[in-house]
């Protein structure tokens, strides 16, 4: 049978990537639980509401600021930390501690099976199989506390970061913290290394229930993904999670505001499996009624379903190409925009690039800047092995945007095709001869001009023009260009 709490018997010894290492507990402190609904998260990235303007990533796994579905007794519970010591490395002075798993214990006595924690309102029949559900940990800082007392853990972000130094010994390090001294409600918190390496702050960190016969919580365990144990097995129910999905979208079309940031932070949680809620997504970013915050998880989940379901983009397109304006065209660019960071296979997202700049490039003489800020981004996004974005890349040189038609004409300089290369360096010469020009255009065009392996002869003719320029910095790098072309 699976059992987790293996990793909680001294001396017990274990794998950790298949080298042996020994096992010791350790008691982090007493979690104090007001309402007995627990959350465990990174601390240092549970913001009450997404700022506007706020970075994807930040977003992209936001849920993991809700309490667990299942609750326990209110009550004063120990936190245990397993820790395990591995082998010296030649140029270390000493074999390094690390923390293998942390749990909250309820009860005395061994479940008899596993349950993967699920969070909010969903069942964990809805979790998806063979992922993990849980937080990434970077700084490598991990935390357990009450619902009730999670709006004011950003009160103590500093001090937590001031607790766990680089120079503490050992490696790992815990502490408790008071959050409200009303109620006693705290957070415990720990962490194997300040500042983790970036293979193991790549790693999600997820939470099992460890239930008794009839089904109560015996403890809570938090797995951060070392040892070599077997994890108990999740249940493929797809129709447990399409159930839950189209509950989602109802909360998201009817329900109140608190409801609906619930769904919009678990939704885009279903990836490819929410395809159809794309289109109620798009509608609470279009919504009159929606803040800020709303549109920013909208965004986010929206990026998350279409990186598994790219067809669903086209949505984004017709909403784009209707006229939006403001501040939900800037949350449908960020969502399009984000796609490729939340995608398994990049290159899936070129021909997503292309649809959105075509859309796009129809819409440019709207003056609108974050169009335009939109398009460049969108530029090197495009991939240079589709003949689609070489002929989107010779429109973009025709525009009356001057740095795009400087950012088109530097990925064009990859191009294999002489007429390609050709109109690029005629859009750059023409540049660099119009004196009416802002000198950092210019100087930009000249410094692009490098990217060419030839020059044409309007090119070189713009150069000579451009090194007898009275702007000193233009002239310097005319002078420059034209001895490496000689």
């Amino acid at each position: 049978m699976n059992d987790l709490l293996a990793a909680f018997e001294d001396s017990r010894v274990l794998l950790d990537h298949g080298m042996p290492v020994a096992v010791s507990t350790h008691h982090a402190g007493t979690l104090v639980l007001t309402s007995g609904r627990i959350v465990a998260c990174n601390p240092l990235t549970l913001p009450p509401r997404p700022l506007p303007g706020a970075h994807q990533l930040a977003l992209l796994a936001l849920d993991h600021r809700e309490p667990f579905s299942r609750a326990v007794a209110p009550g004063r519970y120990p936190v245990v930390l397993s820790v395990i010591r591995t082998r010296r490395r030649p140029n270390e002075a000493s074999a390094r501690e690390l923390i293998a798993m942390s749990m909250v214990r309820f009860e005395d006595g061994r479940p008899v099976r596993w349950e993967l924690a699920a969070r909010g309102s969903r069942s964990a029949r809805a979790l998806r199989p063979n992922l993990r559900y849980g937080y990434r940990s970077d700084p490598d800082i991990t935390a357990f506390l009450d619902a009730d007392v999670v709006e004011r853990i950003s009160d103590r972000s500093r001090q937590l970061v001031e607790t766990f130094t680089e120079d503490g010994a050992p490696a790992w390090s815990s502490t408790a913290l008071m959050l409200e001294p009303k109620s006693g409600a705290n957070v415990v918190a720990f962490s194997s290394g300040t500042f983790a390496p970036a293979s193991m702050a790549q790693r999600e960190y997820s939470s099992w229930w460890g239930l008794a016969a009839d089904g109560r919580p015996v403890c809570l365990v938090t797995d951060l993904q070392r040892l070599d144990l077997p994890r108990p097995a999740s249940p493929d129910d797809a129709g447990a999670r399409l159930s839950r999905v189209r509950e989602l979208m109802g909360h998201l079309r009817y329900g109140e505001a608190e409801m609906r940031g619930r769904a919009l932070r678990e939704i885009g949680g279903y990836g490819g499996e929410a395809r159809e809620a794309v289109g109620v997504l798009i509608g609470r970013i279009l919504a009159h009624e929606s803040d800020s915050a709303e549109r920013e998880y909208a965004a986010a989940a929206i990026a998350r379903i279409c990186a598994e379901a790219p067809e669903q983009v086209e949505m984004i397109a017709r909403a784009l190409a209707s006229g939006v304006k403001g501040e939900p065209l800037d949350a449908l660019l960020r969502a399009v925009g984000t796609i490729a960071i939340c995608s398994r296979e990049p290159r899936l997202f070129q021909s997503i690039a292309e649809r959105i700049l075509t859309v796009l490039l129809q819409r440019l003489d709207d003056g609108d800047r974050n169009i335009q800020g939109a398009l460049k981004e969108f530029v090197w996004d495009l991939g240079e092995h589709r003949p689609e974005a070489w002929e989107l890349l010779v429109r973009l040189l025709r525009t009356g945007d001057l740095e795009l038609r400087v950012a088109a004409a530097s990925r064009l300089s990859h191009s294999l095709s002489p007429t390609h290369r050709e109109a690029a360096l005629e859009a750059l010469a023409n540049i660099l001869i119009n004196e009416k020009m802002e000198l950092e255009l210019r100087v930009a065009a000249a410094n692009t001009l490098n990217d060419f392996p030839s020059l044409s002869a309007p090119a070189r003719t713009a150069l000579w023009n451009a090194a007898s320029s009275k702007e000193p910095l233009l002239a310097w790098y005319a002078r420059d260009l034209l001895r490496q072309h000689a």
